[in-house]
């Protein structure tokens, strides 16, 4: 699903005034991080190390597990298909809608695929995975947390992904790795590309049983993360700069962005946990509308059609600033108004 994803301002050019279909906050404050690495360019002169043992050591440190429970990816997607791959030609649950990648790593790697919406539970192999998204994308939802710690550790015959990439984006509770250390079927899916706002850098890491951890070190290729990621990475772990300045003003915001898009005639929106929403348009298609707000206003949203389960009037956006939230709603009311 390489040109299905949100983010995709490459091809507007310089159209693109304000990016809604990110789920990250663009306003993110970077500095820190920027002046750092412009000390470390010359990183790039040599090779990194084959896997990134300084940088899993450090998260292992902050998280209190084993650094042989850490492992460090390029973004949360190589972990998504390396996964896949470890687990090549077993059945994968991947409940919808969510993130596009779970069901193209599965085909790439010959799984049977079950979306969980039909009656082919029965049908499938008993060696099976779960694949959640928690906060789920694109529906901003959040599991209970009592609830799945519950459910991994009583359904011991699956073997869950649990991909957190948006844990940072959210005030209700995650499973944490310290506590879950026990669990032999959980694997967990982390990404600083989202805490730290860098998709550019692609870091991520999974944390799992130390015997998981080993068997997908044997399948990845050396150097997938490379020099200047490592060190951004390292520096992110030591100094926790605050690159979003309140993140509890942030989601409230959120919030009221989801109000008022809601309040909004011939638009419905679902509940969301996180800075992102999913909306449904009773009129047009999310592409019309994408174009429209692309010619009229500079603004880029996602056009959530290509999620299983979701039709055309789909679309997501993300919370930015009040006063670029304050664009949107008048722009989706203006839109709106023709129909």
């Amino acid at each position: 699903m390489i040109f299905g994803h949100g983010d995709d301002s490459y091809r507007f050019g310089d159209k693109v005034k304000m990016d809604f279909s990110t789920n990250l906050p663009t306003f993110a404050d970077l500095s820190a991080l920027k002046t750092h690495l412009a000390t470390r360019l010359d990183v790039i002169g040599s090779y990194p190390e084959p896997e990134a043992q300084e940088l899993e050591g450090l998260l292992a440190e902050e998280l209190g597990i084993l650094a042989n429970s850490v492992m460090v990816t390029a973004g949360a997607t190589e972990a998504i298909y390396l996964i896949a791959q470890l687990y090549r030609g077993w059945a994968s649950i991947i409940p919808q809608p969510t993130f596009t990648e779970y069901a193209d790593a599965c085909k790439m790697h010959k799984h049977m695929v079950s979306y969980y919406d039909n009656d082919d539970m029965e049908l499938l192999p008993e060696k099976r995975l779960y694949w959640l998204c928690n906060p789920n994308n694109p529906t901003g939802n959040v599991m209970l947390k009592a609830l799945m710690n519950h459910v991994i550790r009583e359904q011991r015959n699956y073997i869950f992904i649990v991909d957190q990439s948006y844990e940072d984006y959210t005030l209700k509770s995650m499973l944490q790795p310290s506590e879950m250390q026990d669990c032999q079927n959980l694997i967990l899916i982390h990404s600083m590309t989202k805490k730290y706002c860098v998709p550019g850098l692609r870091l991520g890491y999974i944390t799992a049983p130390p015997l998981i951890i080993d068997r997908l070190r044997m399948l990845r290729m050396p150097w997938t993360v490379n020099a200047l990621a490592i060190e951004a990475g390292k520096f992110l772990v030591r100094n926790h700069p605050q690159v979003i300045p309140n993140k509890k003003e942030y989601l409230e915001e959120a919030a009221r962005l989801h109000d008022e898009l809601n309040s909004t005639k011939g638009l419905m929106l679902m509940d969301t946990d996180t800075n992102f929403m999913l909306a449904y348009m009773e009129h047009g298609t999310a592409g019309q509308l994408k174009q429209w707000l692309i010619d009229n206003y500079g603004i880029l949203i996602r056009d959530a059609s290509n999620f299983h389960g979701l039709d055309n009037r789909c679309f997501r956006v993300s919370a930015q600033t009040p006063r670029e939230n304050n664009v949107l709603i008048a722009a989706l009311r203006e839109y709106t108004k023709k129909f």
